[in-house]
Parts: C-alpha cells; sequence; structure tokens
C-alpha cells in the first residue's frame, strides 16, 4: 500500500429512536502498515453540530497480507467530517483524502457508505438467498457510466470457477453505487468468492486481502 495508513470503507446508518430523535451507528474500516506492536488507530472526526474535533480509537481485527493490520470503529457518533490518524513509533500518519477530507453525508432513517481513496469496490453483504443460490451487494465508485460488476466463486475448493455478473440497484447519497449479484451454487456447503469490478480498461477487485470471501451452511 503506497501509505502507511488508508481508509478502507466508512459505513453509516440511522433509524428513529422512538422519541422523535434517530439513533446512529456507524462504522469504518482502516487498514495500516504494521510499523511496530505499540500502535494507536483513531477516526479523528467533526459532529454535525459544532467545529470540535474529537478522537475515536478503532480497535485491532486481523494481520493482513503484506505486513498489514485491519483495523475498526464502530461508534454511535456520527462523524460527518473525518480523517483518519496512525500514531507509531513518535510519528503520526495521516489519511486525509488528499486534504480534502472524508465528508460523510448525513443519514436520517437510512443507509450510506463511503469509499476511501484507494478501494473502488467493496462487498457490502453476501449470503445464502435460497437453497441454491447466494446473493452478493457490492459498493462502488462510480468511475463511468458503462461498468460491470459480479463476482468470480467456486463450490469445488477452486477445481472449477464461475463468473455470475451483477446487475445495478440503487445509487447512495455518497455518489457510489450498489450492485447485486445472484449466483447458482446447487446444494454447495461451502461457496468461495471476489468481487471484480471492471470500468475504463481497469479491472478492481476485493478479494477479502488476498483470503477470498467465504460463505458455509
Amino acid at each position: 500500500m503506497p501509505e502507511p495508513v488508508e481508509l478502507r470503507l466508512a459505513t453509516s446508518s440511522s433509524s428513529p429512536s422512538g422519541t422523535g430523535s434517530f439513533s446512529y451507528r456507524g462504522e469504518f474500516e482502516i487498514v495500516v502498515e504494521n510499523l511496530a506492536f505499540e500502535k494507536h488507530v483513531a477516526i479523528h472526526g467533526k459532529r454535525p453540530v459544532g467545529s470540535t474535533f474529537i478522537d475515536e480509537q478503532a480497535i485491532f481485527q486481523k494481520q493482513l497480507a503484506d505486513g498489514r493490520e485491519l483495523w475498526k470503529l464502530v461508534t454511535g457518533d456520527e462523524l460527518v467530517d473525518f480523517v483518519v490518524r496512525y500514531d507509531v513509533r513518535g510519528t503520526t500518519f495521516w489519511d486525509n483524502n488528499g486534504g480534502a477530507d472524508y465528508i460523510q453525508p448525513q443519514v436520517f432513517d437510512e443507509f450510506d457508505a463511503l469509499l476511501g481513496r484507494v478501494p473502488n469496490v467493496v462487498l457490502a453483504t453476501s449470503g445464502f438467498s435460497d437453497a441454491t443460490h447466494v446473493r452478493i451487494l457490492s459498493a462502488v465508485k462510480n468511475l463511468a457510466f458503462a461498468k460491470q460488476v459480479g463476482i468470480v466463486y467456486t463450490t469445488d475448493g477452486w477445481a472449477t470457477a464461475s463468473v455470475a455478473n451483477g446487475a445495478f440497484d440503487h445509487m447512495l447519497k455518497s455518489g457510489n453505487e450498489v450492485w447485486v449479484t445472484s449466483a447458482f451454487v446447487g446444494a454447495a456447503k461451502r461457496v468461495e468468492f471476489a468481487v471484480f469490478y471492471r470500468v475504463q480498461g481497469q479491472e478492481f477487485w476485493d478479494n477479502n486481502f488476498w483470503a477470498n470471501f467465504v460463505l458455509t451452511r
């Protein structure tokens, strides 16, 4: 990865609380280069009202390939303007979206997803939709009108592989698009897959950090 820290995905959702207000939930996924054991990874953000930035610390999730780590923050604070902060070995690194900060659209009784600077496609949700099919939702940056989104998958440990193309589902307030892919898997108990996004002569992947995604039943 070109920088020691990068935002991968930020999601936000809200629902009525029953008191006239909204209950908010935000999730942030961050990838950092493992430069030392002791480190501090946080989202440095600002609420919709007020100008004070606050730090909310992320929690380590797992080791990734190439000396990287995945960290995650789940918060009830709505942070509409934020950057990613990474403190390690006496140095602070930032992912501030190229100096523009990340701006998360406000949500009320809805959902939104914001991709970082690097990923152009990420898995949203996946699961078995019925006895013989899986259903995959993916979020992509709208880089051009003409695009192809889908999955490459296997039900036999990659002895064979199949491709299923997705269809546009809807657009988010952030401008990102959600695509849905349905794939026939028969009676398979285990399905492995990766998401692809082809646009403007380029191909992007979300393969779960080189581990592929796995569905079992």
